[in-house]
């Protein structure tokens, strides 16, 4: 298993792309529930969103362009104390796979943003 680090090096040097600690966050698949989870400030939307989930033999990379949908709050649960898109994205094949399962929120599909699957 790659590090965010790693991950973004890697992406940079032979995909062309500009990936930072800024845009970028980094998941791995949760011990406790087979979800990835994200807290990316709001803020961030205001420019492209980097995701990288992590699994033991990829990583499956989500490009969130600016602008991917009109209202975050609409379509995401808001982390009031933290101002933050609170994501739980499945990784169960079998149940809503790449799908936002967080309580209360609306079940966003990621799978049109899959930039990459990046096997290593």
């Amino acid at each position: 298993m790659k590090t965010k680090k790693e991950i973004i090096d890697y992406i940079n040097a032979t995909k062309g792309a500009y990936l930072n600690n800024a845009n970028t966050s980094y998941s791995k698949i949760n011990k406790s529930k087979a979800v990835w989870w994200f807290n990316v400030p709001t803020d961030k939307f205001n420019a492209d969103v980097h995701l990288l989930l992590n699994t033991e033999s990829k990583v499956i990379w989500i490009k969130l362009p600016k602008g991917f949908v009109n209202n975050l709050q609409a379509n995401f649960k808001i982390r009031e104390d933290k101002d933050a898109v609170d994501l739980e994205i499945s990784s169960d094949k079998n149940h809503r796979y790449l799908h936002d399962v967080k309580s209360g929120g609306t079940g966003f599909d990621f799978k049109p943003f899959i930039k990459e699957k990046i096997s290593f």
